[in-house]
């Protein structure tokens, strides 16, 4: 990259591009840079944020859009929002989640059991105070985000992923009571009615401050 740099977060652009914005590339200084993974190598043509940013989440909203949401920006807690839009090449302050969030998660779920639309969700994370296990959820066309399904208990520096059936689940973190979580939460959709489920299934290591992502059932293509 042409910055090294930690605590950053990145989300999927058209054509196989990369997005990765903010992070710290020292104990104590954040960065407001983004850079862009194209064929081509790393490029610095998407505008830099007007703010540092750090311990924040990135999604894919749509084909041409992305948003980053809450971490550390500036210097605070944060529940501020930005979209990227390719369109315009430009950043636009998107609606404030309702609780500040540093070390969040998030991702794409659907909007309820009946619907295949998709909402945008983010989870947990710490407001300075205490580990949050609440979530928040953003459906398509809305300017306020609404509360989601609570979490059985507070956990900061987890990841989510996206399952192939409109559900996320939350992958490992750290809690009050235990450093390295080996849980996996399962959410099926974003409705009223919606319940984080403990999976039977477990990391192999409890970890925190990790990445995780979806495969294929077959990821190496030898035809």
């Amino acid at each position: 990259m042409n910055e090294n740099r930690y605590s950053a977060a990145a989300a999927a652009l058209p054509g196989g591009q990369l997005l990765v914005t903010g992070g710290l590339n020292q104990p104590i200084i954040n960065v407001n840079s983004t850079e862009l993974l194209t064929e081509t190598g790393w490029e610095n043509t998407v505008p830099f944020l007007s703010f540092t940013i750090a311990h924040h989440c990135m999604v894919t909203v749509n084909s041409t859009t992305v948003m980053a949401i809450g971490g550390s920006q500036g210097g605070s807690y944060s529940g501020k929002t930005h979209y990227y839009s390719t369109g315009t090449n430009s950043w636009v302050e998107g609606p404030q989640l309702k609780y500040s969030r540093d070390f969040l998660s998030c991702g794409r779920i659907r909007r309820d059991q009946e619907s295949q639309e998709m909402s945008i969700i983010v989870a947990a994370g710490d407001d300075q105070a205490a580990y949050l296990s609440s979530t928040e959820i953003l459906d398509e066309g809305s300017n306020e985000w609404r509360t989601g399904p609570e979490l059985p208990f507070g956990i900061f520096y987890s990841q989510m992923v996206e399952d192939q059936r409109g559900g996320v689940v939350l992958i490992g973190g750290r809690s009050p009571s235990t450093t390295h979580l080996d849980t996996l939460f399962q959410l099926p959709h974003g409705g009223k009615n919606a319940v984080w489920t403990e999976m039977d299934q477990k990391l192999e290591m409890g970890r925190h401050a990790h990445t995780a992502f979806l495969v294929s059932d077959n990821i190496v293509d030898c035809s």
